[in-house]
């Protein structure tokens, strides 16, 4: 798989990545990443370090990680959903014209997305102290800007984090210049659906959350575990050292025994 925009590293950009199997191990790092951090960008990387095997042929780390790129992280988020088998999902919403509720479905694994452009990660752009260079916002970058106490404060944060070398004080001109630049080379995934409501036929834009995965492993994962354990009297260990199709197996038949299944 390949990433949208992908690593800047001496001199050329990696683009090629690879999941790890799907087993217990990771599905419960995954569990661990959502539960014992409280902010996304956090969340997001704990999660991707577990996840990924490989970025350009590198082990991630947590640097790594948090130095992909926003458009990236997404990306690789709503692939995961696909890898842990939670493509195809039911999402609700309420229609903004009959103000119903309503169920659409969503495939995590078909989200459109916008690739780098060109440059990417860089961009030149002329502000009031003159030309400079300006690189795309990554995970870091969000992480450091939830400090600040207000919304207009983290966006000059951030601009100023994006520009490369040195800087004055920005101005909004200069502040919306650097946006201007840089949404134009990120990668970018993107996070609205269209979807008509089957009660008025209004069409829906809806927006989707890109980490939907993030928490969503952890509940079924213990609630098997404890199956397995109380049945079989396996350790947490050796079930999580079970491939996912295998515990999924042992379950069904556990579930046969007790007349729950055919």
């Amino acid at each position: 798989m390949k990433l949208p925009g992908g690593v800047w590293r001496e001199g050329c950009l990696h683009r090629d990545v690879v999941f790890r199997s799907v087993d217990g191990h990771l599905e419960m790092a995954l569990a661990e990443a959502a539960g014992a951090l409280h902010d996304i960008p956090s969340r997001v990387s704990e999660a991707l370090q577990a996840a990924l095997a490989e970025v350009g042929s590198q082990v991630p780390d947590w640097e790594l990680v948090d130095a992909l790129s926003v458009g990236d992280r997404q990306f690789l988020m709503s692939r995961l959903a696909s890898h842990l088998g939670l493509e195809s999902v039911w999402l609700s919403a309420t229609c903004g014209y009959c103000h119903g509720q309503f169920d659409f479905p969503l495939d995590y694994g078909a989200i459109p997305v916008k690739p780098a452009g060109e440059g990417y990660p860089f961009a030149e752009v002329l502000l009031a102290m003159g030309q400079v260079q300006v690189r795309v916002p990554t995970g870091a970058d969000q992480r450091a800007i939830l400090s600040w106490p207000d919304e207009q404060r983290a966006r000059v944060e951030l601009a100023r984090r994006c520009i490369v070398g040195e800087s004055s004080a920005l101005t909004d001109d200069d502040i919306a210049c650097i946006e201007t630049a840089l949404e134009a080379v990120a990668p970018e995934l993107s996070t609205h659906v269209a979807a008509p409501c089957p009660e008025c036929g209004g069409d829906n834009l809806l927006e989707i959350d890109p980490y939907y995965c993030l928490g969503r492993v952890g509940n079924e994962l213990f609630v098997e575990i404890h199956h397995l354990a109380a049945h079989y009297h396996w350790s947490e260990s050796e079930i999580l050292n079970l491939p996912r199709w295998r515990r999924k197996k042992y379950l069904s038949l556990i579930d046969r025994a007790r007349g729950m299944a055919t």
